[in-house]
């Protein structure tokens, strides 16, 4: 059966000439004039593929694709996002909402039965998608090491407990079982937790099982961390333990956060596929934006949605050459969710003492940076 596109267009005269072109190449045709009727039709015709305008009266176009993304029965139909709109920040603000191509009009037809073509191709590949598991699952991943992705998803964590996931149950594993420094920076003793339940049957992992090997921070974080040993000592996690243990926690945790490390080894690879959120930890230097660059495309390539990946500038030591943040979104094209400022002395203190920063210094700058990413993190 030939694949159905949904084509969402108050334009009446736009709707019938793209329907028409279309036809000619075979395709099915459902059509949607708002967005209330296109979030409809999504559900109801199960298309294969939507094309979206973004400026219709009501609800724009932005809002349907954040809504088909957010509804698990329209979750992974690809979208295409066709509009007059042509400025960088339109692209950026479409990507983000969740669009998996973005093209502007007028488009050549051959450009847009290209463009579909691939969508279907890359949806026949990948097959069904793993289901996302009921709580909140959140990446962290370093463009690089020494970035402070670990002090990141630390300090976050904390910020989410203490604000607004105040009452909710957070877990935070570092996802290596070796050179883990996750439990020194929060004032916990080391726990072979991660590699007990690595020579453990991935099938036999349950939440219980996996919690009894979880540690409690004071601010009432779960810590599932693994040992400062070096790495290739320790037994390492296969991807399948990797999502044996987030899916399996995020049955019974509200928030379920992932210190990734660096890099797109087989278990990030694996976690990449089953994580809600994945948020990318940058700093403002040339080889670090290169990096984080290759890092994005990388990303793209493992089919990981733009409206599931958010980047965090990291800055750590105060300069005038260091690119502002505008300067970074337009090298990278992406926007950038949060900006941690510079604070060398409260960051040397926090590690000395094991202490998180939004713990020592709750009124810093920031302690209120990391207060509003969680606030976008609960948010998701």
């Amino acid at each position: 059966m030939n694949a159905k596109i949904l084509i969402v267009e108050d334009d009446l005269e736009s709707l019938k000439l793209i329907g028409l072109m279309l036809q000619s190449r075979g395709y099915q045709i459902a059509a949607a004039q708002s967005g209330p009727q296109a979030l409809s039709k999504a559900v109801s015709e199960s298309p294969d593929l939507v094309i979206l305008d973004l400026m219709m009266p009501g609800m724009d176009g932005y809002e349907v694709a954040r809504r088909l993304r957010a509804d698990p029965r329209t979750a992974t139909i690809p979208i295409i996002i066709l509009t007059a709109r042509g400025q960088i920040t339109d692209k950026v603000a479409g990507f983000e909402a969740g669009a998996d191509e973005y093209l502007v009009k007028p488009v050549h037809p051959a450009e847009l039965i290209t463009r579909i073509e691939s969508l279907l191709a890359r949806s026949a590949r990948i097959g069904p998608t793993v289901q996302l598991p009921r709580g909140k699952t959140i990446g962290f991943l370093g463009c690089k090491g020494g970035v402070g992705t670990t002090t990141v998803a630390m300090n976050l964590a904390v910020s989410l407990i203490r604000g607004p996931a105040s009452g909710k149950k957070i877990i935070l594993i570092d996802a290596r079982t070796g050179s883990s420094t996750l439990a020194f920076q929060m004032g916990l003793r080391p726990q072979q937790g991660l590699q007990v339940l690595a020579g453990r049957e991935p099938h036999t992992l349950t939440a219980d099982s996996i919690l009894a090997h979880a540690d409690r921070h004071a601010s009432g974080t779960l810590l599932l961390g693994g040992l400062p040993e070096p790495q290739g000592l320790a037994s390492p996690l296969t991807p399948a333990h990797a999502q044996a243990i987030v899916q399996a926690l995020a049955e019974t945790m509200d928030y379920v956060l992932v210190d990734m490390g660096t890099g797109l080894e087989a278990v990030s690879q694996a976690l990449l596929r089953i994580l809600r959120y994945v948020v990318v930890i940058i700093e403002p230097h040339r080889v670090s934006l290169l990096l984080t660059q290759a890092l994005l495309a990388a990303l793209d390539n493992l089919e990981v949605g733009r409206h599931r990946q958010g980047i965090v500038l990291v800055n750590k030591a105060p300069t005038s050459m260091t690119p502002s943040k505008d300067t970074v979104e337009e090298f990278l094209q992406r926007e950038i969710i949060c900006v941690i400022p510079p604070a060398p002395e409260l960051a040397f203190q926090s590690a000395e003492r094991g202490t998180p920063m939004v713990i020592m210094q709750a009124e810093s700058l920031i302690s209120i940076q990391f207060n509003q990413l969680a606030q976008y993190i609960a948010a998701l």
